[in-house]
């Protein structure tokens, strides 16, 4: 019986260092605060930079509308300023 007794103490001994070296690598692996406040920042920078590259493609997209449309009104205009 001793030696069941002496087998189940190592045992148990041997499973809470395994809790204590699952709990350590656990710890170890979340990001400290300050760790963590740098990555949202950068997540919340990604979002603004994707939101304002969605806005400057849409800028350009108006920005070529309108060239077309000065290109249109120049050729419109080019007769009518070549006659005076």
């Amino acid at each position: 019986m001793s030696q069941i007794s002496d087998l189940e103490v190592d045992i148990a001994a041997a499973l809470d260092r395994l809790r204590s070296a699952i709990a350590a690598r656990a710890a170890a692996a979340r990001p400290l605060p300050e760790q963590q406040a740098l990555l949202d920042r950068i997540a919340a920078l990604e979002d603004e930079k994707s939101e304002l590259a969605e806005e400057l493609e849409q800028l350009r997209i108006k920005r070529d509308k309108d060239v077309a449309a000065l290109d249109d009104l120049i050729a419109q205009l080019k007769p009518l300023i070549q006659e005076t």
